[in-house]
């Protein structure tokens, strides 16, 4: 019981922090907030990469390049743009003077950790910039869709969707998950946005849920490739930041390239 109440103390807190930061429109508060959340993500990668044999990725010099690509995104600037290419450059030829026993699994998993941890942050970025409402429906629909997922396997998961990954995961979760996410899109863009349509929204929100989905399930499989439970113990009953957000990393890149695709062909639809 206690478990359950620190659960969900921890989780409500985590949320209303995160969507404080989003609908503030304070862009210290927002930058500072995701911020601590990527170098907290990028430092538990690290971690759990050095527990495969002979990895030691330079950690410091990724974590700069990540937050650098993170902050130039926040306020818009090519002087950090450039700061971030050129630590990213560094991590590689960094590895020469390093004299470790495997430098191309560092320069891998150094790399890997900018692709799976900031560069999803970084759209994230992008979002709030273009427009606060889309990243705010973007984790609304990524906790919608996981609740609604687990409340229908709960009480109609028979069929299995990938056992060997997620054994609790069902495709009758999965239908309920979609059914909930096209309800609270249709009264997110109904209530909320009026720059973008319903149908919008529930198209939008189809993709987040799909792509975050495969981001669960992602993590999982690190996680069992690793034999362990949680990624780190940022927030109690939830394990680690990449725990928390781990729907949210594969889905923010693919979210981001959804609106610019839409944006694009409805501006080519209306030229004609």
């Amino acid at each position: 019981m206690n478990n359950v109440v620190t659960r969900a103390i921890s989780g409500g807190v985590f949320v209303a922090i995160l969507i404080g930061a989003i609908v503030c429109c304070n862009q210290l508060f927002f930058a500072g907030v995701f911020l601590l959340l990527l170098v907290l993500g990028m430092r538990e990668f690290y971690s759990l990469s050095r527990q495969v044999t002979g990895v030691d990725p330079l950690s410091s010099v990724a974590i700069a390049s990540g937050a650098s690509l993170f902050l130039a995104s926040v306020i818009i600037s090519n002087i950090l743009y450039g700061v971030s290419y050129l630590l990213l450059a560094a991590l590689l030829v960094v590895e020469l003077f390093r004299k470790k026993e495997h430098p191309f699994m560092n320069m891998a998993f150094g790399m890997a950790g900018l692709v799976y941890v900031a560069f999803p942050f970084d759209c994230m970025a992008l979002m709030w910039g273009h427009n606060q409402y889309l990243l705010l429906g973007f984790f609304i629909f990524i906790w919608v869709g996981d609740t609604g997922a687990y409340c229908a396997g709960r009480l109609f998961g028979k069929h299995k969707m990938f056992e060997r990954v997620s054994p609790s995961k069902t495709w009758e979760g999965l239908i309920g998950g979609f059914i909930f996410v096209l309800i609270s899109a249709f009264v997110f863009g109904k209530m909320l946005d009026e720059q973008n349509s319903e149908l919008f929204y529930m198209l939008y929100a189809v993709v987040v849920f799909a792509a975050g989905m495969l981001g669960d399930l992602v993590e999982s499989i690190i996680k069992r490739n690793l034999g362990i439970k949680d990624s780190g113990k940022f927030l109690p009953g939830h394990g680690g930041v990449l725990d928390r957000m781990d729907s949210a990393l594969l889905a923010a890149p693919v979210a981001w390239a959804f609106i610019l695709i839409e944006e694009q062909v409805s501006f080519m639809i209306a030229s004609y």
